[in-house]
């Protein structure tokens, strides 16, 4: 009876455990498929979007910008072409170069080249990279045909401010801003008490290099 009653149990216990052992490898070879497609989807996202804030990353820019706000000293209006480098997530360091024309108000009219170094700080931006808002500031050279801020051909720039950017087309993001201007020639030559505004401005941003698409 004994024995009988082994050689019923004994099989069911095995193909018990053989039954439980073919679920659990079932099992995990699903958890591996779905981080698997989730690690594809991931990267399918980043492929098409980029994360364009991530240490590393490298982008141009091309905006135009109006300066104004300081009564009598005229406008100044001006076309940037610049590059940028994230040296830590969301905070990048960039040189801009730009080519301007000048209503001055005090002088004749003219033109103008400079360059700006701007360090940019996103301290907002959306879960998907969508929107970014951000703080920057930054300093720069100014060389002029005619007198703008001052008398003197030959001028320093200050400037800090806020903007924000949105995502447009792939690796593309719209940016706009406003910021404080202060252009003078540091008192070397003095007259005319430098240009004290606003710069408004307007453009996009190209990704061209990032961490994780390159």
């Amino acid at each position: 009876m004994l024995i009988r009653f082994l050689r019923i149990l004994i099989p069911a216990v095995v193909f018990c455990l053989v039954h439980f052992e073919i679920q659990a490898l079932e099992q995990t070879d699903l958890n591996s498929r779905q981080l698997e497609s989730s690690y594809y989807s991931s990267k399918k996202n980043l492929s098409m979007y980029g994360d364009s804030f991530s240490k590393g990353t490298q982008i141009y820019r091309a905006y135009v910008s109006a300066n104004a706000g300081d009564a009598g000293k005229g406008e100044m209006y001006a076309i940037h072409a610049g590059y940028g480098y994230f040296l830590l997530n969301r905070l990048s360091l960039n040189i801009d170069m730009f080519s301007s024309y000048i209503r001055s108000g005090i002088d004749n009219n003219g033109v103008g080249i400079g360059m700006d170094l701007i360090l940019r700080k996103h301290f907002c931006k959306s879960h998907d990279n969508m929107m970014s808002f951000y703080i920057d500031a930054g300093s720069g050279l100014q060389q002029q045909s005619t007198n703008y801020s001052g008398y003197r051909h030959f001028n320093f720039r200050l400037m800090t401010g806020i903007g924000g950017s949105l995502r447009f087309l792939n690796r593309m993001r719209l940016l706009g801003g406003i910021r404080y201007l202060h252009i003078s020639d540091a008192g070397i030559k003095g007259g005319g008490g430098g240009f004290d505004g606003f710069m408004f401005y307007t453009g996009a941003e190209f990704v061209v290099k990032t961490p994780f698409l390159n």
